[in-house]
């Protein structure tokens, strides 16, 4: 046990925590700060005293976070409901959240934008323990009208979403390992101290919202649809159609919301939960000479055809980002202009991560940059790709050998900004795609 405090100590050390401070708040006194919070009337969305009551008895009942009950919503989280169990949280969670709380502070004040940082002063997202559910929940509701979910794991797109038109958002229960920067898996350091103070971005929670619209819509037309399906054959037609559709819309999630920029002052600021929860990649998509950065305005069609086009994956730090010019224009993506942009994006090329695009307003060009056409000339060669290039340069070949549906003038300003590619090209993969070569990517 010595060994252990030991070993722990000098953890809390190394990012400058005092690790006496780590310390969990008891029942008592968490109960007495939720009662305080319960009965604030200076908030933008004051908590009904009936449902405050409720809530509080639920706390003080020792049940479990697991859906915010502080209005007359829920949300159906299809099998994935979890609970925040905040009494079984060890000194080393707490430790994990200390310290990356205490490196994402040392960089989150030199490039995050202002109105993120306003937010985590307002929720207290920070300190040396993870956060109560029931006391940040009530937080959150009082300053945005949005509540938090508690789930198990990664949940699918769909139901992401859908808690997001209920003005839920999904949280996590788990912590992530001390000392671990990066995680591909959202745990309680992305989604709480990444994601929750970005909700008092208007426009921010107004796009998350939105999106969840836009899903809702999708899995209802798909519900529709299946009504009248004929065959399996048509079924799985469907779905592959819907898939692809809530990709797309995924897509501008995620160039949005998760890793976004921002000009303020004329310096770049990041606001993306997926970027600030990373004190590496904090610093990485601001000043790294290795990332593309291309300037875009979300409420342009072609600067979003361009987010719903670009590839990625999740396993690294982006190659590149994409800046809002302000948050002015993340207000234009409504729900039907996000349904709008992924229709159009389904019969268009992909971009990569890598690429800069004829067209683009460019910020910075990294060092990992590729052209459009790069990625062909490295498949036909079989030089090395990452999972990104690879996926994007067969599946567009495959597109144009198909034939490109490109029946409105926005989808052909689209393709005349693109480099012709070669017959060769052409020829040369139809061949080895007829042989085979790429049957694992079908």
């Amino acid at each position: 046990m010595i060994i252990r405090d030991k070993r722990l100590a000098e953890i809390a050390t190394r990012h400058g925590v005092d690790i006496t401070m780590v310390e969990p708040p008891d029942k008592n006194t968490r109960l007495e700060q939720l009662k305080s919070i319960l009965g604030r009337r200076d908030v933008p969305f004051p908590i009904d005293p009936e449902y405050g009551e409720k809530y509080y008895q639920q706390a003080l009942d020792g049940i479990p976070f697991g859906i915010g009950t502080l209005n007359d919503k829920t949300v159906d989280l299809e099998g994935y409901e979890n609970h925040q169990e905040y009494h079984t949280m060890t000194m080393e969670d707490h430790l994990s959240w200390a310290c990356l709380v205490a490196d994402q502070q040392s960089t989150k004040h030199s490039y995050a934008c202002g109105e993120y940082l306003h937010g985590e002063e307002m929720f207290e997202i920070g300190g040396t323990c993870i956060p109560d559910y029931y006391i940040l929940n009530a937080r959150i509701f009082q300053q945005t009208g949005w509540q938090l979910a508690t789930v198990s794991m990664i949940i699918p797109a769909d139901v992401f979403f859908h808690c997001h038109s209920r003005r839920f958002f999904p949280v996590t229960t788990f912590m992530r390992p001390l000392e671990c920067d990066y995680l591909e898996e959202p745990d309680i350091g992305h989604d709480i101290a990444g994601h929750v103070a970005t909700f008092t971005i208007p426009q921010v929670a107004e796009v998350m919202n939105n999106h969840g619209l836009a899903n809702d819509i999708i899995r209802q037309e798909r519900k529709q649809r299946l009504a009248t399906a004929r065959d399996e054959q048509e079924v799985q037609r469907i779905d592959e159609e819907t898939q692809e559709l809530l990709l797309y819309a995924g897509r501008l999630y995620w160039f949005t919301v998760e890793f976004g920029l921002v000009m303020q002052d004329d310096s770049l600021k990041a606001f993306g939960a997926g970027i600030l929860s990373s004190p590496g990649e904090t610093r990485y998509s601001v000043d790294s000479p290795h990332s593309n950065r291309v300037l875009i305005d979300p409420s342009l069609d072609k600067d979003l055809l361009r987010l719903a086009t670009t590839d990625y994956l999740i396993s690294e730090y982006q190659k590149t980002y994409f800046v809002m010019k302000s948050f002015a224009t993340l207000s234009s993506l409504t729900p039907e202009r996000i349904l709008r942009i992924v229709h159009v994006a389904r019969d268009l090329p992909h971009h990569t991560w890598r690429e800069i695009v004829p067209g683009d307003n460019v910020i910075n060009v990294g060092t990992i940059l590729t052209s459009p056409n790069e990625k062909y000339y490295r498949l036909l060669a079989r030089q090395p790709l990452d999972e990104c290039l690879q996926r994007a340069a067969i599946r567009n070949l495959r597109l144009y050998a198909a034939g490109l549906d490109i029946d409105t003038g926005e989808k052909q300003m689209f393709m005349d900004a693109l480099p012709p590619i070669p017959d060769e090209i052409h020829e040369e993969f139809r061949k080895l795609d007829e042989a085979g070569t790429w049957k694992e990517s079908s």
